[in-house]
C-alpha cells in the first residue's frame, strides 16, 4: 500500500498557479492570421520528413543538456523479454529489469534515481502517478502497465533537470520520453505469431488504414502470455493502440488522437529466502497452498489535441488527455505454514494473515473468531484495490524568432485515488467499511504548471543558451476512514508552490566537436504515505490529534558537464554530473504490527549523487558496434531514523550499481539483420527489509549476453530468433536482507530472467 500529509516551502510571494495558466492561456488564443506563411505542424512529403529529421538530429547534437535516443528499428526488433523500461537498458546509467512476464514488476533506475525520481511521459502527457511517483509497479500494484513496444514510435531520454518543455512530475533524476507509434498514409496490414520457451506466445494484428478522409489511422492489437520462469506466475497481457491524425489547412494545421488500453492479469512473482532458492532451484516460489497474489490491471490513456499556426513563426499546441488505473488484487497466505504456528516454517509469507484482526467496534464489526475460529483464518485473505485517474490540460505555445526561440506553456491536472484494503476468511471478501476494512482513503491530488524557455542561437547558430523556469502548485487531500490501522478516520491536506530554474550554455567549437554544461533546481512533493501516516494517530494521552504532514519535498540542485563528438559515421560523448539532495526520502515497511503492509515515508537528510558517463558508436557499411560505460556513485549523509530513533551514519545508497556497460555489434545487408549485444551490471547494496537501510549485503555482478536476427523473405514475409541471456546466466535481479520469526538474518530475492528463445512470424498486406 501506499500512502500520505502537507510541507511548505520556503518560497517567496509568488502569483497563484492559476492566474499564470490563465495568462499562458490567454495569450495563446489565436489573434489573427495576418502572417506571411504557416508553420507547417506536419507535412506528409517526403522532403518535410527529412528536414524534421535533420532537424531533431541537430538539436539533439547541440543539445544544452544530455540526451539519449532509441528509434523505431529498436523497439520494431525487440523480443517479448523487453518492454517500455527495459529496453532502456542499453543505455548508459540505466538499470532496468522486471521480476517476470510481459514487464510486471519492472524496475528502471537512471543515474542511481529510481522509479519514483523519474518522470515518463507519452506525447508529453505525465504517466506517472500523481500519488505514488512511479509510472509502473507503484504502491504494490506489481501489473501496473499503462504501455507496451507496440506503442511506441521512438523513445528520448533526457538526464538531469532539463528543459522545462522536457521534464515533467518528479523529474530529479531525468525524464523518459515516449513518442507515440504514427499511422502511415498508405495503406498495409499485418499480423504476426511468435512463440518461446516457459510457454510464452505472442499474437499481433495491425492495421493503417490509409488516408480516409484525411485521417490516418494505425489500430494495433497484441496479446502476450507466459508462464515464467518461475513457477506459478502465468501472466497474460492485452494491448489496444489507437493512432489518428488529420492534417489540414495546407499542412499548417494537425488534429490527433492517441488510445491505449492496456490489460494484465496474472499471479504475482514474491521474493523468497534464498536458502530456499538454494535448496529446490532457481524457479521456486512460495507453492500456491502456502501463499499466492492473483492480479488485475487495467490502464487506459486517452490524449486528443490540435496543433496549428497562429503565424508564420508561431506554433501553437493544446492536449486534452485522460489517464486511468483500476488494480485489484486478491492474495492468500495460509495460517497453517506461517512462523507463528509452524516452528518448521520460520519464513514470513508475503501477505500473511494478522493475529489482532478482530471484533472491535465502532472501527470493525466484522468477527472473523465467530465466523472463521479465529483471527488468522479470518484474515488470510486480503482484498487490496488501487484505483486512480487524472484529467489534464497542456497548452504550448512556440516562437521563432530569428535568433532564438521562445516557448511558453503549462500543464494542468486533476486526480483522484480511491485505496483499500480488507481482510475475510473467504474468497469472496467483502468491501464494506467499518466492517472488515484495514484502511479505506479517497485521496485528491492537482498539479497547476506554467513555463517559459526560450533558447538563443548566437555566433552563427554556434553558441546557444537555454534559461527556463517553471513554477508549480501543488494541492493534496488525504481522507482515510476508521479501519485496521486506524482506530479513528481523519483528512490532511496542504497546498504548495515551488519554482523550477534550469540554464544550459552549448559550444560548437567546430562542426563535429560540442561542448555543453548545464544547471537546475526542482523539487518532488512527498507521496501519499507521508499523509496517511499522520491519520489515526493519539497524543501521549491517548486523544486524537489534527492530522499534519511531518515529510518535508525533496530539493534537487544538478550540475552537468560534456561533449559530443560526430563525425563520419562515428560519434562519441562524455558527461559528468553531480546532483545534491535535501530532505532525501526513505521508506520502512513494517512486517509485523499495527503498521505492517504500510509503506511509511520519512525524511532522511542529504544525499549526493555523482557520475560519469561514455558513449561510442561506430557505423561502416554493413557494420556498426556500440559500447557505453557508465559510473555512478549515491550516498546519504547522516541523518536520524524515526524507525531506529538512533543517529545513521553516512553509507552508500542500495541498489545502485557503481558501474555498468553495455557493448554490441551488429551486421545488416539486403534482407538479414542480426545483433549480438551485452550488458554489465556492477555489484550493488542491499536493503534491510525492516527499516529499509542499507546493509552489508552485496549483490554480485553480472554480465547478460542477448542475440537477435531477423530475415525479411520478401515484401510480406518477414522472420525473426531471439535469444535473451545467451549464456543462461543464473542472476538476482533484486535483494534484500531479512530475518527469520527467531530474528536470524538471510537474503531474501527474486532470480533474475534465464535463456529465452523466441522465434516470430509476420505477414504483411500492402
Amino acid at each position: 500500500m501506499s500512502h500520505a500529509p502537507w510541507v511548505r516551502h520556503p518560497a517567496g510571494h509568488l502569483l497563484p498557479g492559476w492566474i499564470i495558466l490563465a495568462a499562458l492561456i490567454v495569450c495563446s488564443v489565436p489573434l489573427a492570421h495576418a502572417s506571411s506563411g504557416p508553420v507547417y505542424a506536419g507535412s506528409v512529403s517526403k522532403n518535410g520528413k527529412e528536414k524534421r529529421k535533420k532537424s531533431l538530429h541537430a538539436k539533439n547534437k547541440k543539445s544544452s543538456f544530455t540526451v539519449s535516443t532509441i528509434g523505431a528499428p529498436t523497439i520494431r526488433a525487440a523480443s517479448p523479454a523487453v518492454n517500455v523500461q527495459t529496453i532502456l537498458a542499453k543505455l548508459p546509467s540505466i538499470n532496468a529489469y522486471s521480476d517476470g512476464p510481459n514487464g510486471i514488476r519492472s524496475h528502471v533506475t537512471l543515474r542511481g534515481f529510481d522509479a519514483y525520481q523519474i518522470s515518463e511521459t507519452f506525447d508529453g502527457i505525465p504517466l506517472n502517478d500523481l500519488f505514488n511517483a512511479a509510472a509502473t509497479n507503484y504502491a504494490s500494484a506489481r501489473n501496473a502497465i499503462p504501455l507496451t513496444l507496440s506503442d511506441l514510435g521512438s523513445i528520448s531520454v533526457y538526464r538531469g533537470i532539463n528543459n522545462p518543455s522536457v521534464n515533467s512530475l518528479y523529474s530529479l533524476g531525468g525524464t523518459i520520453a515516449y513518442a507515440p507509434r504514427q499511422p502511415s498514409p498508405l495503406f498495409d496490414a499485418t499480423i504476426g505469431l511468435g512463440l518461446g520457451n516457459f510457454a510464452t506466445n505472442r499474437i499481433e494484428g495491425r492495421i493503417n488504414t490509409g488516408s480516409l478522409d484525411g485521417f490516418d489511422t494505425l489500430i494495433d492489437f497484441t496479446r502476450d502470455e507466459s508462464n515464467g520462469w518461475q513457477d506459478n506466475v502465468h501472466n497474460q497481457n492485452y494491448n489496444f493502440y489507437l493512432a489518428t491524425v488529420k492534417r489540414f489547412n495546407d499542412g499548417a494545421s494537425k488534429f490527433f488522437t492517441y488510445i491505449v488500453s492496456n490489460e494484465n492479469s496474472g499471479a504475482t512473482p514474491h521474493t523468497v529466502p534464498v536458502p530456499l532458492i538454494e535448496e529446490y532451484g532457481s524457479s521456486y516460489q512460495w507453492p500456491t497452498s502456502w501463499a499466492y497474489s492473483n492480479q488485475q490491471d487495467h490502464h487506459t490513456i486517452v490524449i486528443t489535441g490540435l496543433s496549428t499556426a497562429l503565424a508564420s513563426n508561431v506554433e501553437f499546441t493544446s492536449k486534452v488527455y485522460y489517464l486511468g488505473n483500476t488494480y485489484s488484487r486478491l492474495s492468500y497466505a495460509n495460517p497453517l505454514e506461517i512462523p507463528e504456528t509452524n516452528p518448521n516454517q520460520p519464513y514470513f509469507l508475503p501477505n500473511q494473515p494478522e493475529t489482532y484482526a478482530g471484533y472491535n467496534p465502532p472501527t470493525n464489526y466484522y468477527n472473523p473468531v465467530a465466523l472463521f475460529g479465529s483471527s488468522l483464518n479470518g484474515s488470510k485473505y486480503h482484498l487490496y484495490i488501487n484505483n486512480t485517474s487524472g484529467l489534464g490540460f497542456i497548452p504550448e505555445v512556440r516562437i521563432d524568432l530569428p535568433y532564438n526561440t521562445v516557448t511558453v506553456g503549462g500543464n494542468v491536472v486533476y486526480g483522484t485515488l480511491h485505496s483499500a484494503e480488507y481482510w475475510y476468511g473467504s474468497p469472496d471478501v467483502p468491501q464494506q467499511t467499518l466492517y472488515n476494512d484495514a484502511w479505506n482513503e479517497r485521496d485528491q491530488r492537482d498539479f497547476e504548471e506554467g513555463f517559459i524557455q526560450d533558447e538563443i542561437r548566437l555566433f552563427h547558430d554556434r553558441l546557444h543558451i537555454e534559461p527556463g523556469l517553471k513554477y508549480t502548485q501543488v494541492d493534496t487531500t488525504d481522507a482515510d476512514n476508521a479501519g485496521y490501522f486506524y482506530s479513528f478516520g481523519g483528512t490532511v491536506s496542504n497546498k504548495e508552490h515551488y519554482t523550477s530554474p534550469t540554464l544550459g550554455v552549448s559550444w560548437q567549437i567546430t562542426k563535429p566537436w560540442v561542448l555543453y554544461a548545464s544547471a537546475g533546481r526542482t523539487f518532488k512533493v512527498p507521496e501519499i504515505g507521508a499523509y496517511y501516516g499522520s491519520i489515526g494517530v493519539a497524543n501521549n494521552n491517548g486523544q486524537d490529534v489534527i492530522p499534519r504532514v511531518t515529510v518535508q519535498p525533496e530539493y534537487v540542485q544538478d550540475y552537468e558537464l560534456g561533449t559530443r563528438y560526430e563525425v563520419d559515421g562515428f560519434s562519441a560523448s562524455l558527461s559528468a554530473y553531480r546532483e545534491e539532495f535535501d530532505n532525501k526520502f526513505n521508506y520502512y515497511s513494517p512486517l509485523v504490527g499495527p503498521d505492517a503492509g504500510l509503506t511509511i515515508e520519512y525524511n532522511g537528510g542529504t544525499a549526493q549523487y555523482q557520475g560519469v558517463e561514455f558513449a561510442a558508436r561506430k557505423d561502416w557499411r554493413h557494420w556498426y558496434v556500440f559500447a557505453n560505460y557508465s559510473v555512478n556513485q549515491a550516498s546519504y549523509g547522516a541523518f536520524v531514523s524515526p524507525f531506529t530513533k538512533s543517529l545513521v551514519p553516512a553509507a552508500p545508497l542500495s541498489y545502485i550499481p557503481h558501474h555498468m556497460a553495455n557493448f554490441g555489434v551488429g551486421y545488416k545487408t539486403g534482407p538479414l539483420d542480426l545483433d549480438l549485444y551485452g550488458k554489465y551490471t556492477g555489484p550493488q547494496y542491499a536493503s534491510y527489509a525492516v527499516n529499509g537501510l542499507t546493509s552489508n549485503y552485496e549483490e554480485s555482478g553480472y554480465t547478460l549476453f542477448n542475440f537477435a536476427g531477423q530475415y525479411r523473405l520478401d515484401r510480406a514475409w518477414r522472420f525473426r530468433l531471439d535469444v535473451y541471456n545467451l549464456l543462461d546466466k543464473g542472476y538476482y535481479n533484486y535483494a534484500f536482507v531479512n530475518t527469520t520469526f527467531n530474528n536470524v538474518p538471510f537474503v531474501q530475492a527474486l532470480v533474475g530472467e534465464p535463456r529465452l528463445y523466441f522465434v516470430e512470424a509476420e505477414y504483411s498486406f500492402h
